[in-house]
């Protein structure tokens, strides 16, 4: 029997609606596949990447202290100066004339002090002696003559003549007294300590004066370039000499306050510069910073490398690889498998049928891995937001470790 066009409709709305519940059942049904993880025991080298530039031994440019002309040159570029050697030298004629100048005025200084110390000051020394003894003996004897002039011995004037006698030897005792204390401390002597003082010093700066006339090796190292020639007239703006010490380059590099704890001296490290990627360089961490700055919150390291390497350059520029620390035989896992809520942190694992969700046992190892603890070898862990269903999420894509960072 035909079928009407009110019963077509109903059946068209009929198959409509059961195919809104079929997708509202299958939509309930589905599972979203989520990014997975197999624990299993590793060997975990974590390591810390910078950038890093050459930044010592810096050339160091000499120039003189003083203006003259070049007397001699006695090294050239390329060459290699010991400690204290002699570089280039300025005519020096004048400073050693003061320098000889110098000298004679303190050793004349220097004797007539001596004479001094060891002449006259001891002849003024015995000349009060001297007259300390004529005045006990005129004392001696206006008490003596005193007594007689009582008994009638002698007339008053005798004894007027004794008591002069004494005033005077008192007063040559008074007045040689004064003299040795002047003479000693503030009178001819110290005057004379003054000018040995005073001419030792213009020793010294006459000394300085001739030293300043040339220039000498700091350290051992390489001339890298002669600036000047013999009779040129040199001044202090201008540079005379560049040498480098000849120590061990230093890479320096800043990295996350973050790495820290992991950072100590005698790290291992791999250096390669830019201008030479085929190259690795061994070295090690030979400092790590006393404070972190503030600003860009980093840690400033230095990595010595000892190799002979002549193709380094002061201020080349490279990325360093340092291994912080070597973890043997554990179970780690990215990071971004551990999810972290107000409650503390969790890991979703994968039970076989289901995923749970577990409170997560771990230790950060810098910020890419985590090494977890109190979950099994062979565990599955699961990279789902902690809002996600339990029900609704099954594994999807297994990420080998290399692929998992």
């Amino acid at each position: 029997m035909p079928i009407g066009k009110k019963q077509r409709r109903l059946i068209a709305a009929l198959i409509a609606a059961g195919a809104v519940v079929v997708l509202v059942v299958l939509n309930a049904l589905k599972k979203t596949e989520a990014d997975a993880y197999v624990l299993k025991p590793m060997d975990l080298n974590y390591t810390i990447l910078a950038n890093c530039t050459v930044d010592f031994p810096l050339p160091l440019d000499m120039t003189f202290l003083r203006e003259g002309i070049v007397r001699s040159v006695e090294v050239k570029d390329g060459d290699q100066a010991a400690k204290g050697q002699t570089l280039i030298g300025l005519d020096d004629f004048e400073s050693k004339r003061n320098l000889t100048i110098a000298a004679d005025t303190l050793r004349a200084a220097e004797l007539r002090l001596k004479n001094a110390r060891d002449e006259v000051l001891p002849n003024l020394g015995e000349k009060l002696k001297e007259y300390e003894v004529n005045l006990d003996q005129a004392r001696l004897m206006v008490k003596r003559y005193t007594e007689l002039e009582a008994a009638g011995g002698i007339s008053k004037a005798e004894l007027e003549k004794t008591e002069k006698e004494y005033q005077r030897a008192l007063s040559q005792y008074n007045q040689q007294k004064l003299e040795l204390e002047n003479f000693s401390k503030s009178g001819r002597l110290a005057d004379l300590e003054s000018q040995v003082s005073i001419a030792g010093a213009q020793l010294e700066l006459a000394q300085k004066n001739l030293a300043d006339m040339s220039l000498s090796a700091p350290f051992a190292g390489t001339v890298i370039k002669v600036h000047v020639q013999a009779g040129q007239k040199a001044t202090p703006a201008s540079k005379a000499v560049t040498i480098k010490e000849n120590a061990h380059w230093q890479f320096v590099l800043n990295v996350d306050q973050k790495e820290l704890p992991f950072l100590r001296s005698g790290l291992r490290a791999v250096v390669v510069l830019d201008a030479y990627p085929g190259d690795k360089i061994e070295g090690e961490v030979s400092y790590v910073c006393t404070e972190v700055d503030k600003e860009r919150n980093t840690c400033e390291l230095r990595v010595e490398v000892k190799e002979d390497k002549p193709f380094i350059k002061s201020g080349m520029a490279g990325k360093a690889e340092i291994l912080a620390e070597a973890y043997r035989d554990v179970l780690a896992a990215p990071s971004r498998f551990v999810k972290k809520d107000i409650a503390g942190h969790y890991v979703w694992v994968w039970s076989g049928s289901k995923a749970e969700l577990r409170k997560a046992a771990f230790r950060p190892v810098g910020e890419q891995w985590v090494i977890l603890e109190g979950l099994p070898e062979g565990s599955m862990l699961l990279d789902v937001d902690l809002a996600a269903a339990a029900a609704k999420v099954k594994p999807g894509r297994l990420l080998p470790a290399p692929e998992a960072r």
